[in-house]
This record gives structure tokens, C-alpha cells and sequence, in this order.
């Protein structure tokens, strides 16, 4: 049978040539690891941290589905992860707060995986408490924070508190602390406990709980909707047979 070739037949196997092979194909989901402990650990760690049990939990139920998961050993700083899921490089986030900005880059699981709260660590001989936000404003103080973390955006949101975000490690701002460099440093607790439990600084933990909201799973766009309702799916899986709430009870007390 002899096939007629006209323009139109050139014309459509063009546009299928072209969906074909620019259209993103994923031969499994990309997991990503924040430079954050307890909410991720290295590979020699004893224990693991909070996203490392949801990572591990979410790859066994995804893996008995046919999906194929690999949870990238790097770590990598806020920033970094950002750039590389809306490059859909990696294509999930544990451990992500929500702001406007976020939200007109990336998708976000349906579900979040825990609610932290926002504190202050302040050095050991410091008996200031201040009550509220308001009070921070009150002050000439100048508080310490992450640069680009959500809880960060928060603080900067208050007018006349005074804000000093440069710090790109954890620890650098304790240290700062600790020197009376500055008097208090601003995260959440999920990582300041941490932190303030394995450390010899003179430091400790103001007890008021700023403010107390949600991180969730940070999702790259490059993903359909498909593969995104699966990994909700997963996700609510643990919810409702209880192990996601095992896994917070062993860092939220």
C-alpha cells in the first residue's frame, strides 16, 4: 500500500516529534534534603531526622505502587532547594513554610506534616520575656534570622522590629548569641530545641511560642496533576493509619 505524503501528514508528525520529546518525562520522584537538623540527619547519624521518616515512609508506600523515588543524599541550603525544584530538577520538599512569593512558584501537598512554632534563643543570662509580638516591637533589640526561611518573612512583616538575616547557619547565629553580638536569634523550634539541647553556648529558649503554623510538602511545578495527587494520596495514607503522628510525637513533645 502506497502512502500519500501531503503537507498536512509532514505538518503532524512534526507537532508529535515536538510533544514528544519536550514534554517531561519522569522516571522517578526526586526527594530533597535540607541542611536542617533534627529535620534531617546525615547518613551516620544514629537516628533519623523528622523529614527523613517521612521521606522513608512515603518512598516504601510509593515504591509498592510502581512509582520509583529517590531521596537525594545532598544537602542542601533553603535557597538551593527552591532553585533546584522550580528547575524540576528534584521535585519534593519536606519541611517548607508557606508566603505569597512561594505560592506563585510552587505547588504545595494538600496535607501539612507538622506545625512548628516560632521562638527566640536568647543567652543564658538574659531574663527578658517578651509576651508577644508587639512587645519585639517595643524594643531597640536587634533579632537574629535565617535568610530567606518563611518564619523570617514573618518577623520582617512587623514594623520597628529590627531584623538581621544575613545568617546562613544556624549555629553561626547562636554563636552570635552567645557572644551578646547580638541578644536574640529567631527560627523555629523544631530546629532551635534541637540545637539548644546539643550545645555547651550560654544559651537557652525564651518559653513564649510566637507564633505556631504549618510546613508542608513543597512540590515542583514541573509535576502533572497526577503525579501530585499521588504523592497527596500518600501522604493522607499516613495520616489516617497513624504514622505520620509517630513520627511528629518523637520531635514535638
Amino acid at each position: 500500500m502506497i502512502y500519500k505524503i501531503t503537507m498536512k501528514n509532514i505538518y503532524i508528525l512534526i507537532l508529535l516529534f515536538l510533544f514528544t520529546f519536550s514534554a517531561p518525562i519522569y522516571a522517578e520522584f526526586v526527594f530533597l534534603k535540607q541542611n536542617s537538623a533534627p529535620k534531617y540527619f546525615d547518613g551516620d547519624a544514629k537516628s533519623q531526622g523528622l523529614c527523613d521518616l517521612i521521606y522513608g515512609e512515603m518512598k516504601k508506600r510509593l515504591t509498592i505502587k510502581g512509582e520509583a523515588v529517590r531521596i537525594s543524599p545532598t544537602f542542601f541550603p533553603i535557597k538551593r532547594i527552591l532553585a533546584i525544584i522550580s528547575s524540576g530538577e528534584g521535585h519534593v520538599f519536606c519541611g517548607a513554610g508557606r508566603n505569597k512569593k512561594r505560592e506563585a512558584l510552587f505547588n504545595y501537598s494538600k496535607y501539612p506534616v507538622y506545625r512548628p512554632s516560632n521562638v527566640l534563643v536568647m543567652h543564658q543570662d538574659d531574663q527578658f520575656v517578651a509576651k508577644n509580638y508587639s512587645d519585639l516591637q517595643k524594643t531597640d533589640a536587634i533579632i537574629g534570622a535565617f535568610f530567606g526561611a518563611s518564619s523570617t518573612a514573618h518577623l520582617k512583616s512587623f514594623d520597628g522590629i529590627h531584623v538581621a538575616d544575613h545568617f546562613n547557619e544556624l549555629n553561626d547565629g547562636l554563636s552570635a548569641v552567645a557572644k551578646k553580638i547580638i541578644p536574640y536569634f529567631y527560627y523555629h523550634d523544631l530546629g532551635l530545641t534541637y540545637l539548644v539541647n546539643q550545645t555547651t553556648l550560654p544559651i537557652k529558649l525564651m518559653a513564649t511560642k510566637f507564633r505556631t503554623y504549618e510546613h508542608w510538602l513543597l512540590y515542583s511545578r514541573t509535576l502533572s496533576p497526577q503525579q501530585i495527587e499521588q504523592l497527596d494520596t500518600t501522604l493522607k495514607s499516613m495520616i489516617d493509619d497513624g504514622k505520620l503522628e509517630k513520627f511528629k510525637a518523637a520531635f514535638f513533645k
